[in-house]
């Protein structure tokens, strides 16, 4: 049976001299693994679509154990992620936290539609930074592990200055009840307000405001623990490309 599908490649595997097995992100059936039959041969048709980042129509059949692609029409190939190293680094990062977190062939069109909008805009844009922690946000949220921000996790309350974001409660404390977790992530009313900024706003609109490099690495600290918790990943090899190109 044939399967026409619309999807990311997030991942290219070496099989053998020849063929390469592609972990494909797509639109209609989620993420599948597939077998690209000599493509590693230069000159094979098939070379651009199975390229890790571009986006393209794909032919796939099913065999035994993997799809097979019988056949990949390029539609971005997001060739300039590919030019700057910086670029590269969190580009790279995206697609292995989306392959990462998302399971085998189970569609999820928010986080689609979301990934397709981050790898255009860090190929556009240069904030680098606060692209990724708007994708972090949303993209855990579509997950279904959406963080509680807008008051108290706990007791609902509105929240003041003297507050903690939990990752056991998933959300923010307020100062009555922040001792319930003496492992909270201390922060202020500025940074919860960031935050929720980032995770409702369109993914159009969230480079309308300057946000300091020192809150974006509270975030940063946050968020990585807070994902982490939830889709039981504690090490990105990309993380490690990122921090040479900062440095």
């Amino acid at each position: 049976m044939l399967y026409k599908l619309q999807g990311i490649v997030l991942k290219g595997t070496k099989l053998n001299d020849s063929d390469k097995i592609i972990t494909i992100f797509t639109k209609e059936q989620g993420k599948v693994q597939a077998v690209a039959k000599g493509v590693r041969n230069p000159k094979s048709k098939l070379v651009g679509s199975t390229e890790t980042f571009s986006l393209s129509d794909f032919v796939l059949y099913k065999g035994k154990n993997l799809y097979n692609v019988n056949q990949g029409d390029v539609i971005d190939s997001y060739y300039p992620l590919r030019e700057d190293l910086k670029k590269l680094a969190y580009a790279s990062y995206i697609v292995e936290l989306v392959n990462s977190g998302v399971v085998e062939e189970e569609s999820n069109t928010k986080i689609f539609g979301l990934l397709v909008k981050t790898l255009n805009l860090i190929m556009k844009e240069t904030k680098y930074r606060q692209i990724v922690r708007a994708f972090e946000l949303k993209f855990i949220s579509y997950l279904g592990y959406r963080p509680h921000l807008i008051n108290c996790v706990n007791c609902h309350e509105d929240l003041n200055d003297n507050i903690k974001f939990s990752i056991n409660h998933s959300g923010v404390l307020c100062e009555k009840c922040r001792g319930i977790d003496r492992y909270g992530n201390n922060i202020n009313i500025e940074i919860a307000n960031i935050m929720k900024f980032l995770l409702f706003s369109s993914f159009e609109n969230i480079l309308e405001i300057e946000i300091e490099d020192n809150i974006l690495k509270k975030i940063e600290n946050i968020l990585s623990l807070y994902i982490s918790k939830n889709i039981d990943k504690t090490y990105f090899n990309s993380l490690k490309f990122i921090n040479a190109v900062e440095d």
